[in-house]
């Protein structure tokens, strides 16, 4: 994150074109943006991202001390061969800029990513978080091979963090492997887990919550069962049953959330002998598109200026413009 590309053309829009698989493919999409002062202004400032022509999301960039800031989105492609990726001038909100693109394609060996996920939209990454366990990123073979980041989620007071038994199958959404080894279990039947989930959003909208059960390493009592009731904001969800050696993976699509905090409550059945826990969660919500008349033509970099503050892509680099295949 030295780099940056700035927009001070006054333009109202300026886009890449990011060269994608001409089929119809669900896409990974991340930028990144770091300030870093590079104008010498101390005035960070904020602009919307496009995608194909509808608006994805507003950037408020961050001062010096802050470090990069990202956003990701899966957006599955019309089948066109590319992406239109812009960054769009707000009413006094500055010059936009962008560090970094990464497009990643979610080709899984065996079923389809997200399959709940509906092909004509867009769903904004929230938070992915490894419980038990600390930050893991794209390292090749048995770990996470979509270039997916999975933040170390906070460990409740009430919880412990665990060893678990990945489940070498190939479970829902291919998590890695690494992922799957650890969790958080409560201390005990009666406390049930509580996982806060932050929304910048405080309209209601539809969100997507991807939850990964896997059981301990320590081998159950004969009777043991683990059954556990997942509530968002106090309504029940669903229920599921825990197996040994084998990761449960619970789609709970479409929920509507309202407000800037929602809670994710893990509780014991009350015909579980054994405490809640989790492995992982992601959340995601539904971009509820305000479509262009038309998608914008993609503009080249050189419209822009380098400033000293990448643009980088699972299959290809995009560096101020430039394209360097991998």
């Amino acid at each position: 994150m030295n780099t940056l590309r700035s927009f001070p053309n006054r333009t109202p829009q300026n886009c890449y074109a990011l060269p994608v698989d001409k089929q119809t493919v669900r896409y990974l999409i991340r930028v990144g943006f770091y300030y870093g002062n590079y104008d010498g202004l101390s005035n960070p400032p904020s602009f919307d991202i496009h995608i194909d022509g509808q608006k994805w999301s507003t950037v408020k960039t961050s001062t010096l001390g802050e470090g990069p800031m990202y956003h990701e989105a899966l957006y599955e492609t019309q089948g066109l061969g590319s992406i239109s990726l812009c960054v769009v001038q707000v009413k006094d909100g500055g010059v936009p800029f962008i560090s970094s693109i990464e497009a990643v394609p979610l080709l899984a060996p065996f079923n389809p990513l997200y399959s709940k996920m509906e092909t004509n939209n867009t769903f904004d990454l929230v938070s992915r978080i490894n419980f038990g366990g600390d930050e893991i990123r794209f390292t090749g073979l048995l770990s996470e091979n979509y270039n997916r980041i999975w933040t170390r989620g906070t460990t409740p007071p009430n919880c412990n963090e665990v060893s678990t038994l990945p489940d070498i199958l190939s479970p829902e959404n291919d998590p890695p492997i690494s992922v799957l080894r650890t969790a958080i279990e409560s201390i005990d039947l009666t406390h049930p887990i509580t996982l806060p989930v932050s929304l910048s959003q405080t309209t209601p909208q539809s969100a997507y919550f991807v939850l990964y059960f896997t059981e301990t390493t320590s081998l159950p009592k004969p009777g043991d069962t683990r059954i556990i009731q997942i509530n968002i904001n106090g309504q029940m969800k669903s229920t599921v049953t825990l197996e040994f050696t084998k990761c449960k993976v619970i789609t709970l699509y479409p929920v509507i959330v309202e407000g800037t905090t929602i809670n994710v409550t893990l509780a014991s059945a009350s015909s579980s002998t054994l405490p809640p826990i989790i492995s992982a969660m992601e959340v995601f919500t539904r971009v509820d598109h305000e479509k262009s008349s038309s998608p914008p033509p993609a503009s080249p970099a050189s419209h822009g200026t380098r400033g000293t503050s990448f643009v980088r892509t699972f299959i290809l680099f995009l560096v101020f413009g430039c394209f360097f295949h991998c």
